[in-house]
């Protein structure tokens, strides 16, 4: 694996995506989304809320098709859907049941509608507008493929059964022409826009990094410029977990054994063990992290992987650890400072409240 090159404190030269107050105040947000306002309602909705702004630290949205079909009805519905247990066969599980808002639309191990518990950890939702595979393993290519395949072994009922029953609600069936298409194209694409839509920026360290507040000679960062110094030098981490993003989008192999789990293997047999890197945006508020969802706590994080390399379980699996993760040695020293930083990238901003849903028919 090839090494980050050498980032040097506080890039100044970081962009930082604000709005320019001059502009039309009702111009659509994201450049890379189509601009398509809510209309005047004629069907006893009201008008869809704008779309979120990208927040400071991200990158400029990419020009996908995906984002392209992103509008404010769309996501608009995609909203309520996201929150309704009658999109699931039993009623009782919705998508945010386990892609807990609360903790950065992820979650533990959840189980299935069928009861049986997933081999993986719910992973995060956000800033999926720059992914380009999906999925621990990343068999799917877009979010198109994704949804209707989650929607079935997770909430137990395929599309078109689970949009039948909500077409039979007036509300629903009226969001349903908003976005246009049949109604479970109309629910893809909602959620798509939903999903697609969660970002996290505009965190701590974004600020400092805005401000551009470079220590002088001779004097002693504060523990966050200490652990973004080793995150990006010494740790490695920035290797896989690339900023602006914290993560390169990629597949790697970290050393989790014990666990019968080929992730990326199952679609590229040369690539078994490697699964793929989460953002480390919002990790602080996730319930669970790794694929495994066997550790709690960023602190633990960065142990595992500060005692990987000299670890049993290394040297009897070496072919199944990258390089880059086995080379990682910190102080508990730096390891706290690792911590500091990895806290900084983190909001701790109160979860959105959940919509008040369409009543039953």
């Amino acid at each position: 694996m090839n090494k980050l090159p050498l980032v040097l404190l506080l890039l100044s030269g970081c962009p930082h995506h604000g709005h320019d107050d001059k502009k039309d105040a009702t111009a659509n947000p994201h450049p890379a989304l189509a601009d398509a306002r809510a209309p005047v309602a004629d069907d006893g909705l009201p008008p869809a809320p704008p779309l979120p702004p990208v927040p400071a630290g991200l990158p400029p949205l990419p020009d996908t098709p995906a984002l392209s079909a992103v509008t404010p009805d769309a996501l608009a519905l995609g909203t309520l859907l996201f929150y309704e247990p009658r999109l699931s066969a039993g009623g009782k599980l919705a998508c945010a049941t386990c892609h807990d808002p609360a903790h950065g639309y992820s979650g533990a191990v959840a189980n299935a509608a069928d009861g049986k518990p997933n081999l993986r950890r719910t992973p995060t939702l956000v800033n999926l507008a720059w992914a380009t595979a999906f999925n621990w393993d990343g068999r799917y290519a877009a979010v198109d493929d994704m949804l209707p395949a989650h929607v079935h072994g997770q909430l137990g009922d395929a599309l078109e059964p689970a949009a039948a029953r909500l077409a039979e609600t007036p509300i629903y069936k009226a969001h349903f022409a908003r976005v246009g298409g049949a109604p479970p194209d109309a629910v893809r694409t909602a959620l798509a826009a939903f999903v697609l839509t969660r970002y996290a920026g505009d965190a701590p360290w974004d600020r400092r990094e805005a401000s551009a507040r470079v220590p002088r000679p001779g004097v002693t960062p504060d523990p966050e410029t200490a652990g973004y110094l080793l995150f990006t030098t010494k740790g490695q981490c920035a290797v896989c977990h690339t900023p602006p993003l914290y993560t390169d989008g990629g597949f790697h192999r970290i050393g989790k054994f014990g666990v019968p789990d080929e992730g990326r293997g199952r679609v590229d047999p040369n690539a078994k063990g490697a699964f793929k890197t989460p953002t480390l945006r919002g990790a602080g508020d996730r319930p669970a992290l790794f694929h495994t969802g066997d550790t709690a706590t960023l602190a633990a994080a960065v142990d595992f992987y500060g005692e990987l390399g000299a670890s049993e379980a290394h040297a009897r699996h070496k072919d199944l650890v990258d390089d880059a993760a086995a080379a990682v040695q910190l102080s508990a020293a730096e390891r706290g400072q690792l911590v500091a930083f990895l806290r900084a990238l983190s909001t701790a901003a109160a979860a959105p409240p959940p919509p008040n849903l369409p009543p039953a028919p």
